[in-house]
């Protein structure tokens, strides 16, 4: 099934985003403001015009009063009493606020959004009185610690256009990360080299071309390992065709070695008799060698099933008892495991044992002496072979466990072609394991520790 190239684009769905902040900060305005109006209204706040009107009910008493008597005034305000003549005769006003009020007196200045003056005319003179135009708080208490209601209502625009933003933004990162989704799982299955899965499609039209060069990159990687996996079939059959072509004439030059050696010869011709036959077994161990090489890339077919720490250790313990049987070699045994389960292919972990045991042979000095231990932990079952040779050197840490190096010329072994530690690194690869090279703590003997996990059921 085709990708869909049509959707929407990236530009109209930014736009639709700023579409939605801007409705959203609208109705943010509009719950600031309806909730200002609610609390304006409720009986805890006075109306903007609450002082102005309190004024006009006291006017006649401020009017007609001799002597003036300033609480008569409503609380929170200020007065300036003047003569006839303009002159101050008695105020509760600063300098500042009393210039203006001499100001409006003059008609210099009107009042502002959040003041305003009045003037009253009395008998002997003047009375200005400035006062409040924004709504306060009941409580006296309240006025005096709390926000101004102003600062309230601008608190609560931020607070609910914040929120606003905040929400949107959300709804449109979940929309977008649901159009994401088809290309995230298209890179982890490629990542994966499952590439049997059909690729989704989005709603954005740019995300299709993406997913659409994402297809043609899976066709394409297909294709790629289809050709190399062919490749490395011929490889592979070539190799075992060659080893089986070379046994024929290996055996036939050895037999034939063999009947030379038993006619009488002269002393030269029995050393080029032994020449035969030494170089025959070697070619015949390269020939073992790419055999080996043409099944170590075959370890992805083995089967993990689940078996117990114990049967496993037991099988452990008998394949190292048979090699030792056959190469007079002597083997320590420590064993601590408990009672788990693992995912293991036996086999598989069995020759990586006995590679590694094999290893440790060709290392170690003329009666060799292994110590094999096994162990478990929480996660991780553990199997670690020791030997009593020189240990390994600084180079063997770092690549004994690739394929065909051979370490050191001194300590290398003529039957020790590079392939049991690398062959036993790909099989702990297989389980999800690892191998660990080191040198024990006093110098005499290297260690090599297989880790494989341990399955969480117990």
């Amino acid at each position: 099934m085709g990708i869909n190239h049509k959707g929407k684009s990236l530009k109209f769905v930014f736009i639709q985003y700023l579409v939605s902040v801007g409705g959203g900060l609208l109705l943010a305005l509009g719950l600031a403001v309806l909730s200002f109006f609610l609390f304006s209204v409720s009986s805890f706040v006075l109306p903007a015009d609450h002082m102005e009107k309190q004024i006009l009910e006291s006017k006649t008493v401020l009017s007609q009063s001799d002597p003036f008597d300033s609480s008569v005034l409503p609380d929170n305000t200020k007065f300036l009493l003047l003569s006839e003549d303009g002159q101050v005769m008695d105020s509760d006003m600063d300098q500042a606020l009393k210039e203006k009020a001499l100001q409006f007196h003059n008609q210099e200045v009107y009042s502002t959004a959040s003041s305003a003056f009045m003037e009253i005319k009395r008998i002997d003179g003047y009375l200005i009185v400035q006062y409040s135009l924004e709504p306060q708080y009941v409580n006296s208490w309240m006025e005096r610690y709390f926000p101004k209601l102003n600062t309230v209502f601008g608190i609560l625009l931020i607070v609910f256009s914040f929120t606003s933003i905040v929400f949107i933004t959300f709804v449109w990162t979940k929309r977008l990360s649901k159009q994401l989704v088809p290309m995230l799982n298209a890179s982890e299955e490629i990542a994966k080299q499952n590439l049997d899965f059909e690729i989704g499609s989005s709603n954005i039209k740019e995300f299709n071309h993406v997913l659409c060069s994402m297809d043609e990159m899976k066709v394409a990687l297909g294709n790629s390992l289809k050709e190399n996996w062919v490749q490395e079939e011929n490889r592979r059959n070539q190799i075992s065709a060659l080893t089986h072509d070379l046994k024929t004439p290996i055996s036939i030059v050895q037999g034939n070695a063999e009947l030379l050696k038993n006619t009488p010869l002269t002393s030269e011709q029995k050393m080029y008799v032994d020449f035969i036959l030494k170089n025959a077994s070697r070619i015949s161990e390269y020939a073992q060698t790419l055999t080996l090489v043409g099944q170590s890339d075959r370890w992805e077919y083995g089967l993990l099933q689940e078996i117990s720490v114990e049967d496993v250790t037991a099988s452990i313990q008998e394949a190292a008892r048979e090699i030792a049987d056959t190469n007079s070699l002597t083997i320590k045994e420590s064993i601590q495991v408990e009672h788990r389960i693992m995912n293991v292919d036996l086999k598989l972990l069995e020759r990586a044992v006995l590679n590694v045991i094999r290893n440790a042979i060709e290392h170690s000095k003329k009666r060799p002496l292994l110590e094999l231990k096994l162990e478990t932990d929480n996660y991780y079952f553990y199997i670690e072979i020791k030997d009593n040779g020189i240990g390994f050197t600084e180079e063997d840490l770092t690549h004994a466990t690739e394929l065909f190096y051979q370490g050191d010329k001194s300590r290398k072994s003529q039957k020790n072609h590079g392939i049991g530690l690398y062959s036993a690194k790909k099989i702990m690869e297989f389980h999800h394991g690892e191998i660990l090279l080191k040198n024990s703590e006093n110098g005499q003997g290297a260690i090599v520790v297989m880790k494989l996990p341990l399955s969480n059921g117990w």
